[in-house]
């Protein structure tokens, strides 16, 4: 996948531009106006490589099978070529529906590493993108989860209490979801087996009071999924954020949603003063654009995400490399050969 940008004093001569440039079947990734007045077109093209002469004498399976292996060699033995390795960053992203904006900001710091490897170097552009930081950083201060309605707020509360009790700590575990049907009873379904004690909060004024007689103590708060776009939910929930001086705020957002709408969320949380993104449902989603979108519209820091339903298996912390190899998994055999040296 080849990655232009063209710039002109207008949007038909741009677009003859782009035509002109890479041809009918160019796809049109992002425009903008820049201050100056001119618009800038970001476009991509598939790249079609000829066969080499070499192989032009072999049957087509063979002929077609060396290629590929060489390739998938190359990806993982070789150094290759920069404009190979950002056109191949390209395609990930443009896969992943990223918008051509944040996208261009990636390649452009991707095209710094140098290394010849693909993944490492789109590690490198996420690196310089975004903000990296574990959500349970600081434990000393309360935690609270808040999102729209099925993000995983609940199953999320279950995963951070199973991990901090493994780690030989007794975290207190309060909810403010009281009105969901069998919203408690789930939570506590969980919490029972950790041999915790599910605590609730009716409203924000009792969230402040329990805040406060647990000062000290590691708290991690679940909430009621609240509709990003009503108003009287957003001043209910600043109302919640508002019943601790030292609370730590963390958006829970599912993967696969589409890059625009969970910009749109995600930016209604932001002004109330969220720090983290906890992405969830990393197992099944197949596109990552949305959670790349509300992370670079707001600031907020990656870092806790969620790739299993089962609360044993806990959380994964979602570096720059490992946002990498979510984007752009290597190969089945080689993710194999890996396996089997570990």
């Amino acid at each position: 996948m080849r990655l232009k940008s063209i710039e002109a004093k207008s949007m038909q001569e741009a677009l003859r531009l782009v035509k002109e440039t890479l041809g009918d079947d160019a796809i049109i990734v992002s425009t903008r106006e820049e201050p100056s007045g001119w618009v800038r077109i970001t476009a991509a093209i598939e790249q079609i490589t000829a066969m080499p002469e070499k192989h032009a004498g072999m049957p087509t399976e063979t002929a077609a099978a060396v290629p590929r292996k060489a390739a998938a060699a190359a990806a993982h033995e070789e150094k290759l070529d920069p404009d190979e390795v950002i056109e191949r960053i390209t395609d990930v992203l443009l896969k992943h529906r990223v918008p051509g904006v944040i996208s261009e900001k990636i390649i452009s710091a991707a095209a710094l590493d140098g290394s010849g490897d693909p993944r490492r170097a789109l590690a490198k552009g996420l690196a310089r993108t975004f903000q990296f930081a574990p959500a349970e950083e600081g434990l000393h201060k309360p935690l609270i989860l808040v999102g729209p309605p099925g993000a995983g707020k609940t199953l999320m509360t279950a995963k951070l209490a199973a991990q901090s009790v493994m780690a030989g700590r007794k975290p207190l575990i309060v909810t403010t979801d009281i009105n969901r049907a069998g919203a408690i009873e789930q939570l506590s379904a969980f919490l029972n087996i950790l041999d915790l004690e599910l605590h609730t909060a009716e409203d924000p004024k009792a969230l402040q009071e329990l805040l406060r007689r647990a000062a000290g103590t590691e708290l991690i708060i679940d909430t009621g999924g609240l509709n990003p776009f009503d108003p009287q939910e957003m001043k209910y929930l600043a109302k919640l954020l508002a019943s601790g001086a030292h609370l730590r705020a963390a958006l829970v957002m599912p993967a696969g949603m589409d890059a625009e709408e969970a910009a749109e969320m995600a930016q209604t949380f932001d002004v109330l003063g969220v720090k983290n993104l906890i992405a969830t449902r990393l197992d099944f989603a197949r596109r990552l654009g949305g959670i790349l979108s509300a992370a670079a519209k707001t600031g907020l820091a990656l870092g806790t995400a969620s790739h299993t339903p089962q609360v044993a298996h806990g959380t994964i912390e979602l570096t720059p490399l490992k946002l990498a190899e979510l984007l752009m998994p290597a190969p089945a055999a080689a993710q194999n050969a890996e396996k089997r040296k570990a």
